[in-house]
C-alpha cells in the first residue's frame, strides 16, 4: 500500500494549505535566526522542504550553502520553479526519504519545520530519521525540530469541519487513535457537491520527553524547549513544540 505522505504530498497539497505563504515562512526564518543565530555561511538543511517557501526565505536572509530534500518529486519541482523566478541561485534540492540523507558530517544546520516528523507508522522508522540527521551533521551542529504539541492538540482537536480553500469545499475530520499515539486526519475534497478525492494524514504524538529521550540516543546534547519559534517557554497549552539540539562532540572545522 502507498503511505500516506506520498499520496498526500503533492500539487494539490499545495492549495490545500495555501495560507502557509511566503511571508509565514519569511516571519519562521527570522524567528529562527534569533533563536539560534546559525552562520550562514556554513551549510543548513531544510529537511522536508516541500515547495521550497522556507528555502527562498533562508536565501533571502543571506544563507547560501543551503540544500533542500523532500520525498515529493513534484512539490521539489514547484520548489525549483519557484527558485528560478526568485534568482535564488546555489540552492541544492536532494530527491530522498528523510531517514536516508545522502550526506556524512556535513551540516551546520538542520531544520525541520511544520510538522515534517513522525510520519512514519513505527517508533523504530521515526528514531531512524534522528539517526539520519546525526549522521548528517558535523559535531557541534544544531538541529531544530518545529512539531505538534501532544497535549494541545489532544485538548483542542476539532473533530469536524467544512472549509473553502482556493476555490475547493473541503470536509475535514480528525481523530486521535484509541491508544492516543496519533492523530489523523481525513480531508474530502468536494466540487459541485460531489466527492472528488479524499487525502489522509497520520502522524504520530510524541510528549516532549519522548522525543528528547531519542535525541539523546542519537547523540545529541544541550536539549532545549520552547513553545514556539519566537522562543517561549513551552507549556501544555503551547501550540507548537520546538525543540533544538546540539549534535555531540567538539566542532569540526567547516567542510
Amino acid at each position: 500500500m502507498i503511505p500516506w505522505y506520498v499520496r498526500s504530498f503533492g500539487r494539490d497539497y499545495l492549495d490545500l494549505y495555501s495560507h502557509r505563504d511566503e511571508a509565514e515562512a519569511q516571519a519562521d526564518v527570522e524567528a529562527i535566526i534569533n533563536l539560534i543565530a546559525p552562520t550562514k555561511d556554513e551549510s543548513l538543511l531544510d529537511l522536508g522542504c516541500g515547495a521550497g517557501r522556507h528555502l527562498l526565505a533562508l536565501h533571502n536572509a543571506g544563507f547560501r550553502r543551503i540544500v533542500g530534500l523532500d520525498l515529493s518529486d513534484e512539490l521539489l519541482q514547484v520548489a525549483a520553479e519557484r527558485l528560478a523566478e526568485a534568482g535564488a541561485d546555489g540552492i541544492e534540492l536532494v530527491n530522498a526519504d528523510m531517514g536516508h540523507i545522502p550526506y556524512t558530517e556535513y551540516f551546520a544546520t538542520v531544520l525541520s519545520l511544520f510538522t515534517s516528523f513522525g510520519y512514519f507508522e513505527r517508533d523504530e522508522e521515526n528514531a531512524a530519521v534522528f539517526a539520519a540527521v546525526s549522521a548528517s551533521m558535523r559535531a557541534g551542529g544544531q538541529f531544530l525540530l518545529d512539531t505538534l504539541n501532544r497535549a494541545w492538540v489532544m485538548a483542542h482537536l476539532v473533530t469536524e469541519e467544512e472549509q473553502k480553500v482556493a476555490g475547493r469545499h473541503l470536509q475535514i475530520e480528525r481523530r486521535l487513535t484509541p491508544d492516543g499515539r496519533r492523530v489523523e486526519k481525513t480531508i474530502r475534497v468536494l466540487k459541485l457537491g460531489n466527492h472528488e478525492k479524499t487525502y489522509h494524514e497520520s502522524v504520530r504524538l510524541y510528549t516532549p520527553s519522548e522525543i528528547e529521550t531519542v535525541l539523546k540516543a542519537e547523540g545529541f546534547t544541550n536539549i532545549r524547549r520552547y513553545g514556539s519559534l519566537e522562543g517561549e517557554l513551552h507549556r501544555p497549552e503551547s501550540l507548537r513544540l520546538i525543540l533544538v539540539a546540539e549534535k555531540g562532540g567538539a566542532r569540526a572545522s567547516k567542510a
